[in-house]
C-alpha cells in the first residue's frame, strides 16, 4: 500500500499492517491536505503551502499555469530555478516569461515542452528559440504531454501539477501546489533525464 488515504484524512499515523516496506520509505507523507475551489489564485490570498503540506486545487474560472509563477514572484520573490514541462504555451504567457526573467524575478529557466509545438505552433516556437538566446534558459523537447511546474527559491522547493498548459485554458482545471524538496528533486531528475 503506497499510503492510507483514511489515515491522511484523519490525521492518524497508518496502523502496524500498512508500515511502508524499504522502498515505499521514501515517499512523502503530507501532514495536511487542504482542498480548495478558486476563481483565481487571489482567493488564496497570498498563501503558499508549507513544507509538507499540499493545496488540492479545482479552478472555477480559466487561469493557467503560469499564473503560479506570477503568483510565487509577488508572494515571495525571486525564483531561482524554474522548470516546467507544458504541452503548449502562447506569445502572451511567453512575454509575460520575459518580462519576469528580465525584470530579476526569475534566474534561471527551463523549459520541456511537446516537440509538436515546431509544426503546431512555428512562430511561437521561433519566439521562444530567439527569448532563450543569450539568457539563462535551456529548452528541451521531447513527445510530452506532461504539466509540472518547479519552483526554488531561497526557502522553498514549489511543486505544481496540474491539466493546464500554458495557453488559455478551460473553465475547469485542476493543480497540486505543494512545497517539498524530496517531490521537487524527483521530477527535476526526470525531467533532466528527458532532455537527454
Amino acid at each position: 500500500m503506497l499510503f492510507d488515504a483514511a489515515a491522511i484524512f484523519a490525521g492518524t499515523e497508518p496502523s502496524r499492517e500498512s508500515v511502508p516496506s524499504p522502498s515505499e520509505k521514501r515517499l512523502v507523507k503530507f501532514e495536511d491536505f487542504h482542498t480548495e475551489a478558486v476563481v483565481s489564485l487571489k482567493s488564496l490570498m497570498g498563501k503558499v503551502p508549507n513544507k509538507g503540506e499540499a493545496l488540492f486545487l479545482w479552478t472555477m474560472k480559466s487561469f493557467n499555469a503560469f499564473t503560479f509563477i506570477a503568483y510565487v514572484c509577488k508572494h515571495i520573490g525571486i525564483i531561482a530555478d524554474l522548470v516546467f514541462t507544458t504541452y503548449s504555451i502562447n506569445e502572451r504567457i511567453l512575454a509575460a516569461l520575459r518580462r519576469r526573467y528580465d525584470d530579476g524575478l526569475i534566474q534561471h529557466i527551463h523549459i520541456l515542452i511537446s516537440d509538436s509545438i515546431r509544426s503546431r505552433m512555428p512562430k511561437v516556437n521561433d519566439q521562444m528559440v530567439a527569448f532563450a538566446d543569450g539568457r539563462n534558459i535551456t529548452i528541451s523537447y521531447a513527445w510530452n504531454h506532461s504539466k509540472i511546474i518547479l519552483m526554488r527559491t531561497n526557502d522553498h522547493f514549489f511543486v505544481v501539477c496540474g491539466s493546464g498548459n500554458f495557453s488559455e485554458n478551460a473553465l475547469y482545471e485542476q493543480y497540486i501546489f505543494l512545497d517539498d524538496e524530496q517531490v521537487y528533486n524527483f521530477y527535476r531528475h526526470h525531467i533532466e533525464h528527458c532532455a537527454r
